[in-house]
């Protein structure tokens, strides 16, 4: 006679368990991966502009806001800042610019942390995650 060891049986409740862990890890994959390829914002008086998120560029968007906003509250609103955008164009922006690019990207950034906690409640989760369908419009 075979002994049956319960200890490695599955529950049908753990299998749906393990398909939802499953599936909100593919919406961080896919969230992260949003974030990192950016979106294009519109800049007041400078047009639009693609920006990316990879860590090393939040980082650039995160030091250049900063200063902007040192300068914009010591009331310099002219010095020009050169940003180089995620196509490899320059923008000669002014600390008020800055401080809206800098502002405008993280809105982006948010709304795709917004859509992945909406996708994560989604009851039952979508099939596909990368439906852009699910996601902001990246600009």
């Amino acid at each position: 006679m075979v002994a049956i060891d319960w200890s490695k049986m599955v529950t049908a409740e753990q299998k749906v368990a393990q398909a939802a862990a499953a599936k909100h890890a593919a919406v961080n994959m896919e969230r992260e991966r949003r974030i990192a390829a950016g979106a294009t914002v519109t800049v007041t008086g400078a047009g639009d502009i693609p920006v990316q998120g990879r860590e090393v560029d939040v980082r650039n968007l995160q030091g250049l806001g900063l200063a902007a906003l040192a300068r914009v509250s010591a009331g310099d609103t002219a010095t020009i800042t050169t940003f180089r955008d995620a196509g490899n164009v320059d923008h000669d922006l002014t600390p008020p610019q800055v401080l809206e690019l800098v502002q405008r990207a993280a809105g982006v950034v948010e709304a795709i942390i917004q859509a992945s906690w909406a996708i994560k409640a989604m009851d039952p989760l979508p099939d596909d995650v990368t439906d852009d369908g699910l996601w902001p419009a990246a600009g």
